[in-house]
């Protein structure tokens, strides 16, 4: 019953509503309301094209900052830098002003900002495809004519990519704001509060970049279009790349994998693994090349430091491998050629060998002489003197006689004088072969022996070339974070 009668008493009331309102009787306006009104009925009689300037030539103060609530992006490969931003303008009206005690204490009012002027500040580095990158609230008037804007703003703006020191890289991105119409006779922009700074008071921490600075200066600058000078503020945003994760895809793998190329020296000359090693190990790095190629502009004039250590393992890899296929050659060569020429055998054998504490390798071949070759390149075995009779063409003759009567006498002495000779005959083989086999054995040690050595040498120096690069390249990449921030501690919030 009660629901029914408050039913029944609002429909009366909305009845006297619209009977008022169709028999022309006028509301009541409060007064922000009438003042709202006036305002726009002021801007609709003199227009919303020019300055809220009293005189053409007065000049217009407009001061403006901007607030970084975010890094939402940074595209290396377009060289984009996406932001959300406030900003922030204040300028005074000349013609819209009023008295608080008039309109029932009414302070500030909000007006639609398309029924007004607005500066034309614009970001002259912009690199966007979309017509518009603001979310344009109202605009709030004051009782003094100070009118203040605050749009939301999405900005993608070009920045130049140094990645020199990637993962390491600290980026340093120019954002350019100024009057893109009016010069600075016109229209005077600069930092509101003095806040020569990115305001950071309102930002969230990023992921993957760490904020280190954001300085601001002002600019008066004469273009080559324009004689007037044209104002502009511009502020640097200086943020270093958190390298946490590239430190286990990029850097930890480079490390692990250049330990593995140092095993690689130790891995014996004839074995097949060595190569294979060798092999894998390239295509482990040029993974490596591909996963840092990502993360690049396309094009770039620089390479990174990284990328030049990748392709420096790569090289001494890619040399590995082919003297890898010359110490294997080596290590096989005395089995079907020759012996080491003796200034080189002496070289390493006397003097190398020392120096790389592999002289109990190589003592045992010191005094092993080369076995005499033929003319033909052929080896001549060195037979032992006769040590029963120093006269062999003596005991020649004498044979010939005993041969001579043996068979004319015939009987048991000639057979047993043709086994005795052919017992000699096979001997004398058997000494020739056992002579040729200790020759190859040899000259198979030696040349092992010259490999090894040539392997220890080539091991040296990849240590070497490794331990200088990381000389170079690590404090060279721990420098990159020693930047001396001149406004992040005015400028607030939570750099991160």
């Amino acid at each position: 019953m009660g629901s029914w009668l408050m039913q029944a008493a609002i429909f009366i009331i909305s009845g006297n509503v619209i009977d008022a309102a169709s028999k022309g009787s006028v509301l009541p306006l409060s007064n922000e309301d009438r003042l709202v009104k006036e305002i726009l009925h002021a801007y609709k009689r003199r227009g919303k094209y020019g300055r809220p300037v009293k005189k053409y030539n007065d000049t217009l103060k407009v001061s403006f900052s901007i607030q970084l609530t975010q890094i939402m992006d940074l595209d290396e490969q377009n060289q984009i830098l996406s932001l959300n931003i406030w900003d922030e303008y204040w300028w005074k009206d000349s013609h819209i002003y009023w008295n608080v005690s008039d309109y029932g204490g009414v302070e500030s009012v909000r007006i639609p900002w398309d029924k007004i002027w607005l500066p034309d500040i614009k970001l002259y580095n912009y690199a966007d495809l979309r017509l518009e990158e603001q979310r344009k609230p109202l605009c709030v008037f004051r009782n003094d004519g100070m009118i203040q804007w605050m749009p939301q703003v999405v900005y993608r703006s070009s920045c130049p990519i140094d990645v020199y020191y990637f993962p390491f890289d600290i980026q340093n991105c120019t954002l350019k704001f100024g009057s893109w119409t009016y010069n600075g006779d016109r229209m005077d922009v600069d930092f509101y509060e003095n806040k020569n700074y990115i305001d950071l008071t309102e930002y969230v921490p990023s992921n993957a970049w760490t904020i280190i600075d954001v300085p601001g200066k002002r600019n008066v600058h004469i273009y080559s279009c324009c004689p007037e000078p044209y104002v502009d503020l511009t502020y640097d945003l200086v943020f270093q790349r958190k390298a946490t994760l590239y430190n286990y895809i990029l850097i930890l793998p480079c490390v692990l994998l250049t330990s593995i190329t140092l095993v690689l020296f130790w891995i014996p000359p004839e074995s097949p693994a060595k190569m294979q090693l060798g092999l894998t190990e390239f295509i482990a790095f040029f993974v490596l090349l591909k996963i840092l190629e990502k993360n690049l502009p396309p094009g770039s004039s620089v390479m990174p430091l990284l990328g030049t250590y990748y392709c420096l393992n790569m090289t001494i890899i890619t040399l590995s491998s082919f003297l890898n296929v010359m110490v294997v050659n080596l290590n096989h060569y005395g089995a079907t050629r020759s012996h080491c020429p003796e200034p080189i055998r002496s070289l390493l054998f006397n003097f190398v060998a020392k120096v790389l504490f592999m002289d109990s390798l190589v003592s045992p071949l010191r005094n092993i002489k080369p076995f005499a070759e033929g003319p033909a390149g052929s080896s001549r075995v060195e037979t032992p003197p006769d040590k029963w009779n120093p006269d062999p063409m003596a005991s020649t003759e004498m044979l010939v006689h005993l041969q001579k009567d043996l068979a004319r006498s015939g009987g048991p002495l000639f057979s047993i004088d043709k086994q005795l000779c052919e017992l000699r005959d096979f001997i004398k083989q058997n000494r020739k072969r056992l002579s040729e086999r200790d020759r190859k054995e040899a000259m198979m040690k030696e040349w092992k022996a010259v490999a090894l050595i040539l392997d220890r040498i080539f091991f040296v120096i990849y240590l070497i070339i490794i331990v200088g690069s990381l000389s170079y390249t690590i404090p060279v990449l721990t420098s990159v974070s020693n930047y001396n921030a001149t406004s992040l501690l005015v400028a607030g919030g939570k750099p991160g």
